[in-house]
């Protein structure tokens, strides 16, 4: 037997996942042509730096904006990984393309990971 406090309640939670559902199927067509065009961006020139920054950056934004696993987590494997990336891309630690490329793939993870509980909220609004 349900109450009609209960009704409602189920009703607002039933679209509130609707409307997570509906997120996660724009945020899985988004995150891989916005890895693709950072990448660009922020790789190194050579081609592993490329493929493995486009992988990085793939699965940090789904982590993220999908499973929205801890932020801070990602950051710092993105810290990680763009310090390898220098490494081994330049034979030594250049701190201006450390910078940028940090920085932007940075910035973008928090794009993802903190607009995800506004594009939630917004949803709910509407």
């Amino acid at each position: 037997m349900v109450s009609p406090d209960q009704k409602v309640m189920l009703d607002v939670l039933e679209k509130q996942r609707q409307n997570q559902l509906q997120v996660d199927r724009v945020l899985k067509i988004v995150m891989p042509v916005t890895a693709f065009l950072l990448t660009v961006i922020c790789a190194n020139m050579n081609i592993w730096s490329t493929i493995l920054t486009f992988v990085m950056l793939w699965v940090a934004f789904y982590a993220v904006g999908i499973k929205q696993w801890p932020l801070w987590h990602w950051v710092i494997a993105l810290l990680v990984y763009c310090l390898i990336d220098n490494v081994l891309s330049h034979g030594t630690f250049k701190q201006n393309q450390f910078s940028l490329q940090f920085g932007a793939m940075f910035i973008f993870l928090g794009i993802f990971g903190v607009g995800r509980r506004y594009f939630d909220r917004w949803l709910m609004t509407k």
